[in-house]
């Protein structure tokens, strides 16, 4: 390299011809310079200069324009601005080995690998031997997040960023127009700008890029290279992987610690504000002893939270649970309250009811609404004497039971249409708590769902691979008409469908009606990953194979597969 005079930047010697000067086209432009001032031919152990314009020096000699004359190693040359450069031998590259793994430390210890996106940026920017660069975000990636160095004035080219952006991938501008594009502009070129290296972190399952990683050089040393825009995508594409994988591993991570504490405090699971809302205020009501009624879908957990309402409680008893639309109406009665001997055919010996049977304890009726109107007087009057009698007795009994019902329909409907006693409903509605469905709780769709899908990987012996992004969103966007318990059996179905490998939106099995058609590249991703994946199911994993199907070049192929992230699942021959 030549090492530079103090206030500029050294000049790394890249290529065999090489041009000093203040042109345009010059690797090393000064001004003040002739337009061409030198060339440099580079060799092994000496560069010899052939001075386009006068005024050159190489060990205090002049030079003669047109004659070639040795610059060897530690020798200086003098420009005709009068600054001098060294010939210093290239020093051995350090290893590359120990930033790398301060990246992926970084990446791995952080509470949010996301915060770790601008200090990224430095290290790409040092890999890359940059001279300024920003990390930049926002929805069309204008905003400067993070510059490289600090001082740096934070210019970059919004056009580049463009087309990084359209070609989701790495773009090499240059101003010599080698690359993808010449640079212009008045602004790049005040800003002596040479060269831009430009990529998107983005994984094929997300919509939106993370960020931007842009980085360039200016005048004073040399410009990208086609091999420069290989390692910068190389390097971003390994960022964003490792990123990918530290985010997935910590969710799911998060998700089985969830599970845990739940299995070990009041087993329901809650991250979204309703659902948080709903169990404080059960929590609430459960040191009372009166009657407490849950509201809610099918599916939205009532039963769970009958239970945590009994567990909070000071009650020792058991808590019992019965489906009142699960038992005919003439056999409810004798469920409730028990029977005696005799009272009807079939009654051969005294049963104790539910009631007794919960003695000290809880017990919780579910489908309240679906109970007949001769048993709701019974229950109403169980509540208010706190005695039952047991079909065909005359005889009183004292129960000790705190009743919690549950119901998906509205009892408010109910009494207006005289179906729901009013008074029963007065009595049982003192303490209401409300569950919210879970297409009201987006909060709890995929934390819920990694829970059930650790869960069923534990208990089918199954080794779980992950949830994809376009998983989660299809997740996300259906409506569950059958709330948790449907997502619950549909997390088991997925792991069954996927297997180890990592669960795709088709083996959720939710049907093309609930989710939308999406965006046009959402579309096209999907039908490309479709035909991909049959080409190579075809090909058995063949790539020159499935290309030929495909009717495109193999390298095409690969590139596709490297975006669509499937490259590691493919048989590179």
């Amino acid at each position: 390299m030549l090492e530079a005079p103090e206030g500029a930047s050294n000049l790394a010697l890249e290529r065999k011809l090489m041009v000093v000067g203040a042109g345009p086209g010059c690797d090393l432009r000064i001004a003040g310079l002739a337009a061409t001032e030198a060339q440099l031919l580079v060799l092994p152990d000496k560069v010899v200069v052939e001075a386009q314009a006068k005024g050159l020096q190489i060990g205090g000699k002049s030079v003669k324009p047109g004659v070639p004359a040795d610059l060897k190693e530690n020798e200086g040359i003098v420009l005709s601005n009068g600054s001098t450069w060294i010939l210093r031998r290239s020093r051995p590259r350090e290893s590359s080995i120990e930033p790398v793994l301060q990246a992926v430390e970084l990446l791995l210890e952080a509470p949010d690998p996301s915060e770790c996106l601008p200090k990224l940026l430095e290290f790409a920017a040092q890999q890359i031997s940059a001279d300024e660069g920003v990390l930049l975000g926002g929805q069309e990636m204008t905003e400067v997040v993070s510059r490289w160095p600090g001082e740096s004035s934070g210019v970059f080219s919004r056009s580049a960023v463009k087309a990084a952006l359209e070609r989701r991938g790495a773009v090499l501008w240059a101003e010599s127009g080698e690359g993808d594009a010449q640079l212009g502009g008045p602004s790049l070129l005040r800003s002596d700008i040479r060269s831009i290296l430009c990529a998107p972190l983005k994984t094929s399952e997300e919509d939106a890029p993370l960020g931007c990683l842009y980085i360039h050089r200016t005048g004073g040393g040399a410009a990208f290279q086609e091999e420069d825009r290989r390692a910068f995508q190389r390097l971003v594409e390994t960022l964003v992987r490792v990123l990918t994988s530290v985010r997935r591993q910590r969710e799911d991570r998060a998700a089985l610690e969830a599970m845990r504490a739940a299995e070990q405090g009041d087993g329901l699971l809650a991250f979204s504000a309703g659902m948080r809302a709903a169990i404080a205020q059960a929590k609430r009501f459960s040191v009372a002893t009166i009657p407490v009624l849950i509201q809610g879908e099918t599916g939205t957990g009532k039963e769970k939270l009958a239970q945590l309402v009994h567990r909070a409680s000071r009650r020792t008893g058991p808590f019992v649970a019965i489906n009142c639309a699960a038992i005919p109406a003439n056999l409810m009665e004798s469920e409730l309250f028990g029977h005696e001997k005799g009272a009807f055919t079939g009654a051969t010996a005294d049963r104790e009811g539910l009631f007794e049977a919960a003695k000290g304890g809880t017990l919780f009726l579910d489908e309240l609404g679906e109970l007949a109107p001769h048993l709701q007087a019974a229950l109403l009057r169980a509540l208010q004497e706190k005695t039952i009698r047991r079909v065909g007795s005359t005889v009183e009994r004292s129960v000790d039971v705190r009743v919690v019902a549950a119901t998906h329909r509205d009892l408010d409907a109910m009494v207006r249409d005289g179906s729901f006693r009013q008074d029963l409903f007065f009595r049982l509605n003192v303490a209401c708590v409300k569950i919210p469905p879970l297409r009201e709780r987006h909060e709890d769709v995929l934390p819920l769902a990694r829970v059930f899908v650790q869960k069923a990987s534990a208990e089918f012996g199954i080794a779980f691979g992950g949830i994809s992004r376009a998983a989660e969103k299809a997740l996300l966007r259906h409506g569950w008409p059958g709330n948790v318990r449907e997502l619950e059996n549909c997390m088991q179905r997925s792991l069954l469908e996927a297997g180890p490998g990592r669960i795709q939106p088709e083996q959720l099995g939710l049907g093309e009606a609930s989710v939308p058609m999406g965006t046009l590249a959402e579309v096209r991703e999907a039908a490309e990953r479709r035909c991909v994946e049959a080409a190579l199911g075809k090909s058995g994993g063949n790539l020159t194979q499935a290309a030929a199907i495909l009717g495109i070049d193999r390298k095409v192929l690969r590139d596709l597969l490297k975006r669509l992230g499937m490259y590691e699942d493919a048989d590179p021959e």
